[in-house]
């Protein structure tokens, strides 16, 4: 009852985890230097598109106006869609994150294979096939894997609410790799 339960669990945090993803913006397209057109170029590319000339506009003359004048604006220089480097997220916590699930996971599959020695069967239809072998070592690598990209994604992510909690996949992972190795080790135990 307790594993029903567990992968019902694991199950609804990795559908969150995917609608999560899922719902990022989109990406700002980066301008490159290259692909800044004048004003005339671009109605012309652009069918639809309308051109002013600036000394036809008449509330401000650009040409005249000291700096000073002008209106707070963000810098032209700083490039969309990049977040500084102030805000994200320490490189070096995901990877000892990463380090933690994966140990976690080698963890499940030594416990999975002294399970099975003492008479149990793997439970997981997707690790059966390898519950036998050495195999199951690589195979319980592929979880974590897509956790650490999902969480790298995340601690990169436009959504501040994203960012802030890039840490969940690979902990939740994590939690659920130790549950289960200390639950096979408990029935590898048995008299």
């Amino acid at each position: 009852m307790r594993i029903e339960k567990l992968r019902k669990y694991v199950l609804i945090g990795g559908i969150l985890a995917s609608g999560i993803l899922l719902a990022q913006p989109a990406r700002a397209q980066q301008l490159s230097s290259s692909s800044v057109m004048p004003a005339t170029a671009a109605a012309d590319v652009a069918s639809g598109a309308v051109s002013i000339p600036v000394a036809a506009h008449p509330s401000q003359n650009f040409e005249t106006t000291p700096i000073a004048n002008l209106p707070d604006a963000p810098v032209a220089s700083k490039e969309l869609g990049r977040i500084g480097v102030e805000r994200l997220p320490s490189r070096r916590e995901w990877l000892a994150l990463s380090i933690v699930q994966h140990s976690a996971a080698v963890f499940d599959a030594y416990s999975t294979r002294q399970a099975i020695a003492s008479g149990a069967t793997e439970q997981n239809p997707m690790l059966r096939p390898f519950a036998k072998s050495p195999a199951i070592y690589a195979a319980t690598q592929v979880a974590p894997l897509a956790f650490d990209y999902a969480a790298r994604r995340m601690q990169l992510s436009r959504n501040s609410f994203i960012r802030h909690i890039w840490w969940a996949p690979q902990t939740v992972g994590t939690a659920v790799s130790i549950f289960a190795g200390a639950h096979n080790m408990r029935i590898a135990n048995r008299p």
